[in-house]
């Protein structure tokens, strides 16, 4: 997937250097993309910091020559479940750089709003990780409200959310907010705009990727990994995750961002009580699987699992893997990356495997709807029964 070649890019001038030159050569535009994917080898051992100033400067140069639709969903899930004001600033100004305002982009630019309000820091995009501020500073929720403003009539769908938080604030902030209100509230905007859609706009809940049964990928390479679940119990990957449908989510107890992983485990508690409800709960197995199985031993996975309303048994498991976790890693093709064992990026991930324990369906990188999710299981549930 990665160009093995910009590995060896070692310091972050280099890397920004790469960037630029990249950004600069039409031909090459597209590895900008591939610079987003956490797996990155350019990312391996980086701390979260410095992640956080690489991957701002490389939306920063979508911002400067394009969003591409094979780059929009990571842009999108910037907003979607950002926490740091330097990428979400940076990810609202790249949005503007795509072609055209799509309608559906609105609720994602909002709900960065309500995130990043109160860590509403100054941010300068003038050099490479710059923070400080400067004569061209801007903020988190500057840019999102300049993207609101470019959206116009076609943000109409979070009007009533913005003149809230009109309501809420003082200062200079309401200029920026009357700017973008006054906005979405002409009516001068082309209709078709709206009518365009591409990877994960018109989808709400998550890019979705399928697989035909014929071309799902065998689970052979990781039917042998050892499990302990949340009570301590060992269980090899076939015999849990074979002859039924699963429900898989990936997460880790350590995560420092609520949106990610907390509300992760949420969900699926949520969808195991949709289980319930549909009367397949004990034919369908969910399972949680940390990133992070060295520090996430069975009492803290049970802890987490229990204080977020998770059912805790045979079918349904928090699992860590204790042995070939790097196998696991490359079968499931996690959005993630490490400084030595601790996480320094991920991304959302929730899979459906079917009952031979091939994964069927993904959902990544933007939230997931819980009932879409168990819908789909459902269905893959009755084809294999039928």
């Amino acid at each position: 997937m990665h160009d093995a070649t910009t590995a060896s890019v070692q310091s972050e001038p280099q890397f920004a250097a790469l960037v630029d030159a990249i950004a600069a050569d039409p031909d090459r535009r597209e590895e900008l993309t591939e610079l987003l994917h956490e797996d990155h080898p350019l990312y391996d051992q980086r701390g979260a910091a410095t992640i956080v100033r690489m991957r701002g400067w490389v939306l920063l140069a979508l911002a400067r020559v394009g969003v591409s639709d094979a780059a929009l969903i990571f842009v999108l899930e910037e907003l979607d479940t950002g926490v740091d004001a330097y990428l979400v600033a940076a990810a609202a100004r790249a949005l503007r750089a795509y072609p055209r305002p799509i309608e559906t982009f609105a609720p994602f630019v909002m709900r960065a709003l309500t995130n990043i309000r109160y860590r509403n820091e100054p941010v300068s995009f003038d050099s490479y990780g710059e923070y400080a501020v400067s004569p061209t500073g801007t903020s988190p929720v500057r840019e999102l409200l300049a993207t609101l403003t470019w959206l116009g009539s076609l943000a109409r769908g979070v009007l009533h959310e913005l003149e809230s938080l009109r309501a809420q604030v003082r200062g200079k902030l309401r200029i920026d907010i009357d700017r973008a209100l006054h906005a979405i509230r002409s009516a001068d905007r082309l209709a078709e705009s709206a009518t365009h859609t591409c990877c994960a706009p018109s989808n709400e809940f998550g890019s979705m990727v399928s697989w035909a049964p014929e071309s799902r990928r065998g689970s052979e390479p990781i039917e042998t990994i050892v499990f302990e679940d949340h009570m301590g119990e060992s269980i090899i990957f076939k015999d849990f995750f074979r002859g039924q449908p699963s429900i898989v989510v990936f997460f880790y107890t350590r995560c420092d961002n609520p949106i990610k992983c907390s509300l992760t485990v949420a969900k699926l508690a949520g969808m195991q009580k949709l289980l319930v409800a549909q009367g397949v709960a004990d034919r369908i197995h969910t399972a949680a699987i940390t990133y992070d199985p060295a520090f996430d031993l069975p009492e803290r996975l049970r802890v987490y699992g229990q204080d977020r309303g998770v059912r805790l048994d045979t079918r349904h498991r928090m699992l860590r893997s204790i042995d070939h976790n790097d196998a696991l890693r490359e079968h499931f093709e996690l959005g993630v990356s490490f400084v030595e064992s601790l996480v320094n990026r991920h991304r959302i991930e929730v899979y459906i495997l079917d009952a031979k324990g091939r994964i069927a369906i993904s959902f990544e990188r933007i939230h997931w709807d819980e009932q879409q999710v168990v819908t789909r299981a459902i269905e893959l549930l009755n084809e294999e029964e039928s």
